[in-house]
Protein backbone atom coordinates (compact mmCIF):
# COMPACT_ATOMS: atom_id res chain seq x y z
CA UNK A 1 0.00 0.00 0.00
CA UNK A 2 1.32 3.12 -1.20
CA UNK A 3 1.51 6.16 0.98
CA UNK A 4 -0.84 7.78 -1.17
CA UNK A 5 -3.43 5.19 -0.68
CA UNK A 6 -3.11 5.72 3.07
CA UNK A 7 -3.46 9.64 3.16
CA UNK A 8 -6.79 8.85 0.79
CA UNK A 9 -8.51 6.01 2.93
CA UNK A 10 -7.13 8.90 6.28
CA UNK A 11 -9.22 11.57 4.42
CA UNK A 12 -12.56 9.50 4.31
CA UNK A 13 -12.24 8.00 6.88
CA UNK A 14 -11.96 11.36 8.85
CA UNK A 15 -15.14 13.33 7.23
CA UNK A 16 -16.88 14.99 9.86
CA UNK A 17 -20.13 14.12 11.31
CA UNK A 18 -22.38 17.22 12.57
CA UNK A 19 -26.36 18.13 12.56
CA UNK A 20 -28.21 19.89 10.16
CA UNK A 21 -28.03 22.93 11.92
CA UNK A 22 -24.64 22.63 11.81
CA UNK A 23 -24.25 23.38 8.15
CA UNK A 24 -24.08 26.23 6.52
CA UNK A 25 -26.23 26.97 3.47
CA UNK A 26 -24.85 25.43 0.28
CA UNK A 27 -23.25 22.51 1.81
CA UNK A 28 -24.40 19.10 1.58
CA UNK A 29 -23.92 15.65 2.94
CA UNK A 30 -25.75 12.19 3.36
CA UNK A 31 -27.03 11.30 6.38
CA UNK A 32 -26.05 8.60 8.80
CA UNK A 33 -27.92 8.37 11.77
CA UNK A 34 -31.03 10.13 12.80
CA UNK A 35 -32.01 10.13 16.86
CA UNK A 36 -35.64 10.72 17.56
CA UNK A 37 -38.03 8.30 18.53
CA UNK A 38 -40.19 6.00 16.38
CA UNK A 39 -42.74 8.99 15.73
CA UNK A 40 -39.99 11.47 14.52
CA UNK A 41 -37.88 8.71 12.71
CA UNK A 42 -40.99 7.78 10.79
CA UNK A 43 -42.42 11.06 9.92
CA UNK A 44 -38.95 11.99 8.69
CA UNK A 45 -39.10 8.69 6.69
CA UNK A 46 -42.30 9.48 5.34
CA UNK A 47 -40.65 12.82 3.84
CA UNK A 48 -37.81 11.06 2.07
CA UNK A 49 -35.24 11.54 5.29
CA UNK A 50 -33.28 8.07 5.34
CA UNK A 51 -30.07 6.57 6.25
CA UNK A 52 -27.68 7.34 3.40
CA UNK A 53 -29.78 10.01 1.65
CA UNK A 54 -28.22 13.41 0.73
CA UNK A 55 -29.38 16.48 1.75
CA UNK A 56 -28.47 20.15 0.68
CA UNK A 57 -29.28 22.66 2.99
CA UNK A 58 -30.77 25.77 0.45
CA UNK A 59 -30.99 28.38 3.92
CA UNK A 60 -31.43 29.05 7.35
CA UNK A 61 -31.79 31.57 9.98
CA UNK A 62 -28.67 32.17 12.36
CA UNK A 63 -30.92 31.63 15.12
CA UNK A 64 -33.83 30.55 15.37
CA UNK A 65 -36.55 29.54 12.43
CA UNK A 66 -36.84 26.63 10.14
CA UNK A 67 -34.21 25.28 7.73
CA UNK A 68 -35.16 24.58 4.15
CA UNK A 69 -33.17 21.71 2.48
CA UNK A 70 -32.83 19.99 -0.90
CA UNK A 71 -33.85 16.44 -0.56
CA UNK A 72 -34.32 13.82 -3.64
CA UNK A 73 -35.02 17.08 -5.87
CA UNK A 74 -37.62 19.04 -3.68
CA UNK A 75 -37.35 21.42 -1.12
CA UNK A 76 -38.17 20.82 2.34
CA UNK A 77 -38.64 23.02 5.69
CA UNK A 78 -38.00 21.54 8.86
CA UNK A 79 -38.24 22.93 12.21
CA UNK A 80 -34.83 23.36 14.39
CA UNK A 81 -35.93 20.75 16.56
CA UNK A 82 -36.04 18.06 14.16
CA UNK A 83 -33.33 19.15 12.14
CA UNK A 84 -31.14 19.27 15.28
CA UNK A 85 -31.52 15.25 15.76
CA UNK A 86 -30.49 14.81 12.12
CA UNK A 87 -26.63 13.60 11.90
CA UNK A 88 -24.95 14.25 8.61
CA UNK A 89 -21.76 13.14 7.29
CA UNK A 90 -20.25 16.00 4.87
Amino acid sequence: MSFHSIKKEKSTVNRSIKTVLDLNIGQSGNIVEIKGGRGVNQRLSDLGLTIGTEITILNKSPFTGPVILRVRGSSLVLGRGIAGKIYIRY
